[in-house]
């Protein structure tokens, strides 16, 4: 019995239990301990914010985005500040008062109104875009219950200016196309907020408002000059009511570094009113065709045929070449755009007269691998890297698959596809001693202090591409095709000016398609303090004339006598520059007489011509019998 209440005292001893007990209570310690850690220590923060979130009331105030300004300061894009109106019901005790005032500043309907505000919510958004004078009307009421925030409103001062090239925001502020979207990083400011202390009904506490001011975005300086822009404008709207065009296209690029002064393109829409409900429209006239866009550049490209022939040693100026009006090439004929020939001609009358043979036999003298490895120097094959949004890069047929007739092809500009870009950008290197240089648009970036952020400009040039001394002779040769070729058009009496003609045939469905074309004009100012190029390209023109040396040469030549006055460059004249200024007169009737005949006439009168067709006899003549001419115009004859 004694044995059986000793075993019952050791199995109930509560000896046994202590420290398990004990073990117990440290365990919970430490976890109420852990728990009091993550909840002050690790989670204190994002529980603060919670609690405040819970008991604060915040409206948002938009960052003012950053502007977009020219090389000469004038502001591109900017930004102007709108206001959002809220309602708080809860805060809002005269409801019918607040409904009147809405209706009367905004015009709103007082029943839809009054049934808006009077909702079981805690605000309630009632008028967006709203300017300061119909704010300052709201709050000069005394009403209690309406809020505002600040809100920005993207403005062009130009409109329709620089469309394709500056872009646009959408309704948030977001940059989508153009600068705007390439740049909209340093574009982009930090907003900031307007709280208010509330109950949980959103019944304002009387503790007071904070408000976290906002950040406003960096501003852009670009190359863009609105000056030489507003001049390029001009020439376009020019070549649409003289040509009624597709589309028309021009850039005006510093070939030195590679700064873009002008771009513009038509069609195109003003941007203070963007088409977002055609969203056709607003894809084709938004982007940049000059960026995103190929075309076969024809004539313009036997700049970069010479160069590098001339480069590679397997031309001179004086060598002679034989143009009997074609080539046949694997046993394909291959036509020069003069139908019945040049003749014997050396390399420098060929560059002149723009003959198709001379730059055949040029690049057929190169062969494809030398060819192409200064195509690739050039940086035809890939992007230039302009700081644009969609841009492309030439399209080439494949080195290993370049037969000889498609390389003769190639060599006056057929059989490639090059972006406007990408041929202005490789051309540069021709005009300024052989220097590939990277088209940009970004000058530097500033913050609203007007500090300077980082080294954002591009400035720095590529490797060397051709000779000092090959540079030189082309300046030479594409300055006479301006002075006594097919370039006339760009002439500008007082001021040196080269360039080439271009007129491409357009394809459809893999044939050539029967009178449309690409007349376009590249051209490069020499006078000293203005190293420009200008490309202008119009697509599709309609009427009798189409070649570039009737179309485009004129404008731009129009273009570099404006930009040369709006820089204040003065003219100098030689004693022939003065006789061709002074000499003015009414142009001879050639219908009837032979091609031979009204040629000799037309250079008697000191005029360069071509013709449409391969009749003998003129049928008609653009500009027309009677019409007052000097030396500088182009003649078209119609045979």
């Amino acid at each position: 019995m004694k044995q059986e209440k000793s075993d019952i005292n050791h199995l109930y001893n509560p000896t046994k239990r202590l420290p398990a007990v004990l073990l117990l209570v440290v365990f919970l310690f430490v976890a109420v301990f852990v728990k009091m850690f993550a909840v002050i220590i690790l989670d204190g923060g994002k529980l603060q914010m919670k609690a405040i979130d819970q008991w604060l009331r915040d409206l948002p105030t938009d960052a003012p985005r950053g502007s977009i300004l020219d090389r000469n300061g004038n502001v591109l894009a900017s930004t102007s500040t709108r206001y959002n109106l809220y309602v708080r019901p809860s805060a809002t005790p005269d409801k019918p008062a607040v409904a009147k005032l809405l209706s009367n500043v905004f015009g709103y309907d007082y029943e839809k109104t009054l049934e808006k505000i009077s909702k079981r919510t805690s605000e309630v958004t009632v008028a967006t875009q709203v300017t300061k004078e119909q704010l300052n009307t709201v709050y000069e009421s005394g009403l209690s219950g309406i809020y505002y925030s600040e809100d920005n409103h993207r403005y062009y001062p130009y409109g329709d200016f620089m469309t394709q090239v500056l872009g646009f925001c959408s309704t948030d502020g977001f940059g989508q196309t153009g600068l705007e979207a390439y740049y909209n990083k340093y574009l982009t400011g930090v907003n900031g907020q307007i709280m208010t202390e509330t109950d949980l009904i959103g019944k304002e506490l009387g503790a007071g408002t904070y408000y976290l001011p906002s950040i406003p975005g960096m501003n852009v300086i670009t190359t863009l000059d609105s000056g030489i822009q507003r001049i390029v404008d001009g020439a376009i709207a020019k070549a649409v009511a003289m040509f009624k065009p597709k589309g028309v296209a021009c850039i005006v690029m510093d070939y030195d570094t590679g700064g873009v002064v002008a771009l513009s393109e038509y069609p195109s829409f003003d941007l203070n009113n963007v088409p977002r409900d055609d969203l056709e429209a607003l894809f084709l006239h938004s982007k940049s065709n000059i960026v995103s866009s190929v075309y076969e550049p024809g004539s313009t490209f036997k700049i970069l045929t010479a160069a590098a022939a001339l480069d590679a040693g397997k031309v001179t100026v004086s060598d002679r070449f034989y143009c009997a009006g074609s080539r046949t090439v694997d046993g394909k004929r291959i036509r020069c755009w003069k139908a019945k020939g040049h003749g014997s001609i050396n390399f420098a009358e060929g560059v002149e007269g723009s003959c198709n043979c001379v730059f055949m036999d040029s690049a057929l003298r190169m062969g494809t691998e030398q060819f192409y490895n200064y195509l690739r120097n050039f940086g035809l094959t890939k992007k230039t890297g302009i700081d644009m949004t969609g841009e492309t890069s030439g399209i080439f047929i494949a080195q290993d698959a370049v037969k000889t007739v498609d390389l003769a092809r190639i060599g006056f500009g057929q059989a490639v596809a090059v972006t406007p870009i990408g041929l202005i950008s490789a051309t540069s290197a021709v005009m300024n001693g052989g220097k590939k240089v990277t088209p940009h648009l970004l000058s530097v970036v500033k913050d609203i202090n007007g500090n300077t952020v980082g080294n954002t400009g591009i400035t720095s040039s590529g490797g060397q591409i051709i000779s000092q001394n090959t540079s030189d002779t082309m300046r030479t040769l594409l300055e006479s095709v301006v002075t006594t070729g097919s370039g006339k058009g760009a002439y500008v009496p007082g001021y040196r000016v080269a360039g080439k003609t271009g007129t491409a045939q357009k394809y459809a469905n893999g044939a050539i398609a029967s009178g449309k074309y690409i007349s376009s004009f590249l051209g490069f100012s020499l006078s000293e303090g203005a190293n420009y190029a200008v490309l202008f390209i119009v697509d599709e023109p309609s009427g009798y004339m189409y070649y570039g040396s009737q179309v485009a040469a004129p404008l731009v030549g129009e273009i570099f006598a404006s930009m040369f006055d709006y820089l204040g460059i003065e003219p100098v004249y030689t004693g022939e520059e003065a006789e061709i200024i002074g000499e003015k007169f009414s142009l001879p009737d050639f219908t009837g007489m032979t091609v031979a005949q009204a040629r000799n006439e037309l250079a008697k009168l000191g005029l360069y011509c071509e013709t449409d067709g391969e009749g003998n006899n003129v049928k008609g003549q653009y500009p027309e019998a009677g019409v007052t001419v000097d030396k500088r115009n182009v003649v078209l004859l119609i045979t």
